[in-house]
């Protein structure tokens, strides 16, 4: 045999090492940390549902790209039991089944996906949407299609079609999508289970990954081996290459369907503006040359002001301390606001 087919057979018998290894690690996390929620079935998948708590409006919970929402817990326990809160895992997150490779899986596709696994839940409205990052732009996308059932929206940290404004500023290498198309090229190409065997030899040797540092810095101690197991999945993976592929074409699908939703209740959450360096990601702010932090939150601060605009009944709130992942880094922040949000309704809707 040639070397370059001694090579190819090598290449072959370790993925398949890696594809074994996966599953069966798959197999027995699922026995280890079985799903809290339930189950429904949309587009011929099992999608996870997680509902609790009592009190109107229902607060839906958006994450963001890629985030299975288990970094959501420290806000749904300062809100739960007293509100109800709800919240499912996209396709591929979590503990729901992964979207067909084919799919698109872009914000619009989401918005409707939303839709339906609302309806499937027989969770009735009308909603409080919380969105963050890319959940705020699912969130709008909703209330535009489906205004009858949203009671008021908190968007954390949101981008928006005025992403044209940062492309301008830093050009479409920097801003642009061309970054997410080189993400999902390289959670594509990176096979599963060595990832997961790599990572689990640096643990036992005594390392701290930077995976489970920051799983230390989003999770209270006793679900940051949860929060390991299912950042490791198949389906994570291929939720990822596909939503940052679905990042493509969201400021045209975000401009074509802007719609200003009159007085409904909206508060904006910003990061701050220089991030602590202990936060989540707070690292990589503080990383940037002043002059470039500097130009970043001036549009990011114009972006965040535009998102106001969209309501006549509308709030800004700009953290002191997190930067983009504030549930993580001030929770308690998002909790006022959805608690307070809550009250207002619920004053408006006795009176």
């Amino acid at each position: 045999m040639t070397i370059i087919g001694r090579t190819a057979v090598g290449f072959a018998l370790a993925g398949l090492a890696s594809a074994l290894y996966q599953k069966t690690s798959e197999r027995t996390d699922l026995r280890r940390f079985p799903a809290p929620g339930r189950f429904v079935m949309v587009r011929g998948r099992r999608l996870h549902v997680h509902a609790e708590g009592e009190g109107g409006p229902t607060v839906v919970i958006l994450p963001g790209m890629t985030d299975n929402g288990l970094g959501w817990v420290h806000v749904r326990r300062g809100l739960v039991p007293g509100q109800r809160v709800w919240q499912y895992d996209r396709a591929g997150l979590g503990w729901s089944e992964g979207p067909s490779w084919w799919e698109w899986r872009g914000c619009s596709a989401l918005a409707d996906e939303l839709h339906e696994v609302l309806e499937a839940s027989g969770e009735p409205g009308p909603f409080l949407l919380v969105g963050h990052s890319m959940g705020g732009e699912i969130a709008r996308l909703y209330v535009a299609r489906h205004r009858d059932q949203v009671a008021g929206m908190v968007l954390v940290d949101a981008p928006s079609e005025r992403m044209t404004w940062m492309i301008e500023e830093f050009g479409w290498r920097d801003a642009g999508p061309l970054r997410h198309w080189g993400s999902a090229l390289r959670y594509a190409v990176m096979p599963c289970g060595l990832v997961r065997a790599r990572l689990l030899l640096a643990i036992r040797r005594g390392e701290e990954p930077d995976m489970l540092r920051r799983m230390r810095q989003r999770l209270p101690a006793e679900l940051v081996e949860l929060g390991m197991a299912l950042e490791l999945t198949s389906g994570q993976r291929r939720a990822e290459v596909l939503e940052d592929l679905g990042r493509a074409g969201a400021i045209k699908v975000l401009e074509a369907g802007r719609t200003h939703f009159g007085n409904l209740p909206l508060t904006v959450i910003s990061k701050a503006p220089y991030p602590a360096a202990d936060t989540y990601y707070g690292d990589y702010f503080a990383s940037r040359p002043p002059e470039v932090a500097e130009r970043y939150n001036r549009v990011w601060a114009r972006i965040q002001t535009d998102l106001v605009s969209l309501s006549d009944d509308s709030t800004l709130i700009v953290a002191e301390r997190a930067a983009h992942n504030i549930q993580a880094d001030e929770p308690e922040l998002i909790v006022k606001a959805v608690t307070d949000m809550c009250a207002k309704l619920r004053t408006a809707k006795s009176s």
